[in-house]
């Protein structure tokens, strides 16, 4: 067997659902022939995990694309990457997010670093061709600025994480060609040993089994609604008072204001008694198996992780009609899909009574509730295992590498 050392760059560390996906794909390619490296920033929660199953990484902190104060700094750190790409004879780039694409694409260029750097700073494109394939993953929504700005049809492929995600791409005449769709993979043995423990973990949170546990796990910011739930709770506690609502999560990087108007408005509804607020854990499993209902209504979703987290224990969720979410729920089978796909804000908010009244069916149908959890469990299992994912995503590497060898020079 052939193996190829794949650098799998990500520009974070913090353990949520894009480093997730990360964690569990080089956990199934170690030991294959795409053997994984994997590049971080700094150490944190993702490199913890990776020592913990001894996968290597090296550190290197690629300075942000777009940023003209980090400019001065991309000719050193684009250099130290080339320096490590042909010091661990790395044969395939694997950028877990498009941000590290156009660092990674002037870094395993065939042409002179500077050239090259200002090639892809100034026209958003290369004068050389690859010294090996690079494979993208987008994980959320593009505009075509950003597919312009972040270099996107230069890499061999674009793994996209939903038909819908893909749909960003429509319109490009290389989409055919270059775009495929692989569904992320969730390692379900944490949730497994929750689930055995789900009695336990809702007493330690208070809840008792009169409660019915709505949650929201995961960043808190505009774009996940959690506004929008606070004033649906507010509706359903009227029809459901044991309703409790539990967010588990902390402000997304510059929303600490926007949580603290949420806490306010929770005050004012009178709700205090009925929401729960955890900060951001490394491990969520035990708060999934704590729930009766999980929730995704973001605006923005290219995925929907979560979605497949909360099913592994059992749990339906109800979902807004955005990006990957409609593909990862069965309406009315595995939950609930509300709202139209391109529902403005000011539409959207007004669908809490339909909300509170589909939660409200869900209350007090716990036998059709118990049903959709399992059907959403068993549609999880199948679709969405790490198998499953790293198979898809190493058939993608290969056409990566196909492709390059075919368009190499004969001699």
């Amino acid at each position: 067997m052939t193996v190829t050392r794949v650098l799998h760059i990500t520009p974070s560390v913090r353990l949520l659902g894009a480093r997730r996906s990360l964690l569990a794909l080089v956990r199934e390619l170690a030991g294959t022939k795409y053997e994984p490296l994997v590049l971080v920033p700094s150490r944190g929660g993702l490199t913890d995990e990776l020592e913990k199953h001894h996968i290597p990484f090296r550190e290197l902190r690629l300075p942000p694309w777009r940023k003209g104060s980090s400019w001065l700094s991309l000719p050193s750190q684009v250099s130290s990457l080339r320096k490590l790409i042909q010091h661990e004879k790395i044969g395939l780039i694997h950028c877990n997010e498009i941000y590290p694409t156009p660092h990674s694409l002037a870094a395993a260029s065939s042409g002179g670093l500077m050239s090259e750097l200002a090639s892809a700073v100034m026209m958003r494109r290369l004068i050389h061709p690859l010294n090996l394939p690079i494979v993208t993953h987008m994980r959320l929504s593009v505009t075509p600025r950003l597919i312009h700005n972040y270099m996107l049809e230069h890499t061999n492929r674009i793994i996209a994480v939903s038909h819908g995600a893909a749909s960003d791409f429509d319109g490009y005449t290389w989409k055919e060609r270059k775009v495929r769709v692989v569904y992320n993979g969730i390692d379900f043995t944490d949730f497994d040993r929750a689930a055995e423990r789900r009695e336990a973990i809702r007493a330690r949170l208070g809840y008792g089994p009169e409660h019915f546990v709505i949650g929201q796990i995961g960043l808190q910011m505009p774009r996940k609604r959690p506004r929008f739930l606070i004033e649906a709770a507010a509706e359903l506690v009227k029809l459901a008072p044991e309703t409790r609502l539990l967010f588990v999560g902390e402000a997304s990087p510059g929303q600490e204001s926007y949580v603290a108007e949420l806490r306010k408005r929770v005050d004012e509804l009178g709700l205090q008694n009925h929401v729960q607020w955890i900060p951001f854990q490394q491990q969520v499993a035990e708060y999934f198996a704590a729930l009766d209902m999980n929730v995704l209504l973001s605006n923005d979703e290219g995925f929907g992780r979560v979605v497949i987290e909360a099913a592994s224990v059992n749990v339906p969720t109800i979902g807004s009609d955005v990006g990957g979410i409609p593909e990862l729920i069965e309406d009315g089978i595995t939950g609930h899909i509300i709202g139209a796909p391109k529902s403005t804000e000011e539409e959207f908010n007004r669908l809490t009574t339909a909300f509170a009244h589909l939660a409200y069916a869900l209350i007090v149908e716990p036998e059709r509730r118990q049903a959709m959890g399992r059907a959403a469990n068993e549609r999880a299992r199948r679709l969405f295992n790490t198998a499953c994912h790293a198979q898809a995503v190493s058939h993608v590497f290969d056409e990566a590498m196909e492709e390059y060898r075919r368009n190499q020079p004969p001699w």
